[in-house]
């Protein structure tokens, strides 16, 4: 080899080296600088979604702030749910993320600064407003409607629901309150609410719902006997409601009521009775006696139908008027016999009283009209008013007052009328009362200490 080309050899050695000695130089300043750079900025972030790489922690601090209550399409944003990230926190996760590779991004979660006491905050004051806001927003958007399950005469018939614009209202409160306990900011997705179609699950689930509720029976208690009432047997239409409970037809509920009370009643029904001789005698029927408040005895039959649990109902609860429970009158009552002007008053089956009274005539306007009645209540020291034959009025104090009709008739003493009237129908004709049954003032008393408000009279001839 000649010296030149030797020469040209060691020169480009050198350039070689040279190059090299450079270039380790650059990349030895470039990591120095990197890492200078990120001991103050951070790497590949994301703090709750927020991309913060590159940043200083006041910067990061800043962003995350700012980022958190800015709008977000098809998003609901709380503002005024903002928890602000400080500075500490930030700076925590800084030093967490420096000491990690630069070649992986971190994502870290600063939702841990969030108290209990702003937790309770949120769900207190923020959600009811949230709520309103979802149900604004639906106020003006096509109702979504869920496919059901019908009973149509007597067979389960599915109804096709419709997809509407609504909003999920349910899935988006459960959603809030998941964010209420980790995002700085809530920000809910408006979701659209979907409609169970016929083929779903849900619907499936109303079918077994529904039969399940035709099986379901009803007993009722009565005097006698027990009423008994099965969904399956009495209800033929029930319709599924939004929140899947049923509403029952009660057509047929109600027609069964009506037949039973006609058997059941007694009020306005003749009574029989044993008389003190031992005759039995047929009375009409007056105000005395009980009959079921049909409305409200259907109306709690079907609600019972269709809670999903059988139960047993008292017939008791539902009746109105006297002597629910009684064969005819009971063994406590008042009988007035008007052919011979005699009033019996029994206790338990005993006579207590007998007294001899006068009654209104046997016809006409002043008449005392026959039937079964009983005390409406009891007055002491009243002041009975009408008119006599003439049209003039009347005023008649007495002592005991005991009416059993509301036109005016009743039990009471009558200080007015001659002692020898009492018991004898031969006086009937000019010493008769407006058709109430006068009674002695000397055995009134006792007419009223054995005799109760509501207790049966009865009146016969």
């Amino acid at each position: 080899m000649s010296r030149k080309e030797e020469v040209r050899k060691r020169r480009r050695r050198s350039r070689i080296i040279s190059g090299i000695t450079a270039g380790v130089a650059v990349v030895a300043i470039g990591i120095l600088g990197s890492t200078l750079y990120y001991n103050s900025h951070f790497k590949m972030t994301s703090i709750d979604g927020v991309n913060v790489s590159g940043m200083t922690v006041a910067q990061a601090t800043e962003k995350l702030n700012d980022d958190a209550v800015k709008a977000k399409p098809n998003y609901i944003v709380l503002k005024s749910s903002q928890v602000k990230v400080d500075k500490d926190n930030v700076e925590q996760l800084f030093s967490t993320r420096n000491s990690m590779s630069m070649m992986t991004k971190q994502q870290f979660d600063a939702g841990n600064v969030i108290s209990k006491k702003q937790q309770k905050y949120r769900l207190t004051k923020i959600l009811p407003k949230f709520k309103n806001k979802i149900d604004k927003i639906n106020a003006s958007r096509e109702q979504t409607v869920n496919s059901t399950v019908n009973l149509v005469n007597g067979k389960a018939v599915v109804k096709d629901g419709k997809q509407g614009t609504e909003l999920d209202k349910q899935w988006m409160v459960k959603q809030f309150k998941k964010q209420a306990k980790s995002e700085l900011v809530i920000s809910v997705p408006k979701k659209q609410k979907e409609y169970d179609k016929p083929n779903s699950k849900a619907v499936k689930h109303q079918h077994v719902k529904l039969n399940n509720l035709l099986d379901n029976t009803v007993k009722v208690k009565t005097p006698t006997t027990t009423w008994t009432f099965k969904a399956r047997n009495y209800v033929t239409d029930a319709k599924q409601l939004q929140n899947g409970t049923y509403q029952f037809g009660s057509t047929k509920v109600a027609a069964r009521v009506k037949a039973l009370a006609k058997k059941a009643d007694t009020k306005g029904k003749p009574v029989t009775i044993r008389t003190h001789n031992k005759r039995k005698v047929k009375v009409p029927g007056g105000t005395y006696g009980w009959e079921i408040n049909q409305g409200l005895f259907t109306r709690n039959i079907v609600a019972n139908l269709q809670s999903g649990r059988s139960k047993t109902m008292n017939l008791k609860h539902y009746v109105q008027g006297t002597g629910y429970g009684k064969k005819g009158v009971g063994k406590t009552y008042v009988a007035v016999d008007l052919k011979n002007l005699r009033e019996y008053v029994y206790v338990n089956g005993k006579l207590k009283v007998k007294v001899p009274v006068m009654s209104g005539t046997l016809s006409g306007g002043n008449s005392t009209p026959t039937g079964a009645y009983y005390i409406m209540y009891k007055d002491r020291n009243a002041t009975l008013r009408g008119k006599n034959d003439d049209g003039s009025k009347y005023a008649s104090p007495v002592n005991y007052w005991e009416p059993i009709t509301m036109s005016g008739v009743g039990l009471h003493d009558s200080p007015w009328q001659p002692s020898y009237v009492y018991g004898n129908p031969s006086y009937r004709a000019h010493y008769h009362s407006h058709g109430c049954i006068n009674n002695p003032p000397s055995l009134m008393k006792k007419v009223w200490a054995n005799t109760k408000a509501y207790e049966p009279v009865v009146i016969y001839y």
